[in-house]
């Protein structure tokens, strides 16, 4: 029995299957025979499998490439220990492509977050700054169905579909326990900053079949098209002071810090250094949590050694009894190649 609509997580081993796949990577090489066959990586949202195809291999690498949808027939097996599949054929997919049905998702309600950004938009009371971002979230349909898919970066934080929306209600409910402890601080300006900031990653990111970056994310960056876009609607709202948007934009422009995160500013207001700090705390803090839940290892209470920030992480919770405890665990080595100053900023 042929099994169709299954996702690659949930494969075992001696299925014959029917899928609509994405190619991740791909190589033609040669057995030991001479024989030309095609090694492939195909994946979906849940998983990436290794794949072969020994016939007629030379034309469908020819015909192929990575990032095409393909629908592929074949029989899982156990190889060395892991699953992968033998392909009897492989076809390019004719059909319109859902990203949802290939990039990893967000593990958030998407339309709850929506609701959230709605109701916190409320929460602005200077009737220019809410204006501004209404015309986006409220005005621009297109826009707001857009910014709710999103991802919010190619890799190390909110790298998935809804990410971006993730990670915005994320840094705009800090603003909102944050800035009140700080009544020389305009919170309205902090808010729209949160809530704008990373604007412009919908037209920096690609995300149809893989997370990548668009020609204007390669050139611009997604700091300036977001500035870029602000003027946009700035231009749509008759009489927005001058001063306020020379504020907002302050805030996007330098939301990264320092220069070598890629800020062309550094923060200059007491509302900008607040964006700074809570902007990397929700992105350090979810970067962190991602690679305590995948990079697990299981013999230890010590995670895999992470390469961006120099270090692994311990994941243990704390005793019950109040008996000290000596773990045995040797965790992973540290770099010293980072220190404190050089702690990466992630965008």
């Amino acid at each position: 029995m042929t099994i169709s609509g299954i996702k690659l997580a949930e494969l075992e081993a001696n299925q014959t299957v029917e899928l609509q796949l994405l190619i991740r990577r791909k190589n033609l090489a040669q057995s030991r025979n001479g024989k030309d066959y095609l090694k492939l990586k195909l994946g979906d949202s849940s998983a990436e499998i290794s794949a072969f195809l020994w016939d007629d291999a030379a034309r469908a690498d020819a015909g192929l490439k990575e990032g095409d949808c393909v629908l592929i027939k074949g029989r899982t097996q156990i190889f060395n220990g892991n699953l992968q599949l033998t392909l009897n054929s492989i076809e390019l997919w004719q059909g319109p492509v859902d990203p949802r049905k290939f990039l990893p998702q967000t593990a958030k309600h998407i339309p709850t977050m929506q609701r959230d950004l709605q109701q916190i938009i409320t929460d602005i009371n200077d009737p220019w700054l809410k204006r501004l971002v209404q015309a986006f979230f409220v005005k621009d349909q297109k826009f707001a169905e857009d910014f709710a898919l999103a991802p919010a970066a190619k890799a190390m934080h909110h790298a998935w579909l809804g990410g971006l929306l993730e990670h915005t209600l994320g840094v705009a409910q800090l603003a909102l326990k944050v800035a009140p402890l700080y009544p020389q601080i305009n919170a309205d300006l902090v808010l729209t900053g949160a809530l704008l900031h990373d604007i412009g990653k919908v037209r920096e990111l690609v995300y149809e079949r893989n997370l990548d970056y668009s020609t204007a994310g390669r050139l611009l960056g997604h700091v300036m098209i977001g500035v870029q876009m602000i003027q946009e609607k700035v231009e749509t709202i008759k009489n927005f002071p001058a001063a306020t948007l020379m504020q907002v934009e302050h805030l996007i422009l330098s939301h990264h810090g320092e220069y070598e995160y890629g800020s062309p500013k550094r923060p200059k207001t007491l509302e900008a250094v607040l964006l700074n700090f809570i902007d990397d705390l929700d992105a350090k803090i979810v970067a962190v949590s991602s690679h305590l839940a995948t990079g697990k290892n299981e013999d230890s209470d010590w995670s895999e050694f992470h390469r961006l920030f120099g270090r692994p992480f311990y994941n243990a919770p704390l005793p019950d009894n109040s008996e000290p405890a000596l773990s045995s665990a040797t965790p992973a080595r540290e770099s010293n190649s980072t220190t404190p100053s050089e702690t990466p900023r992630l965008f």
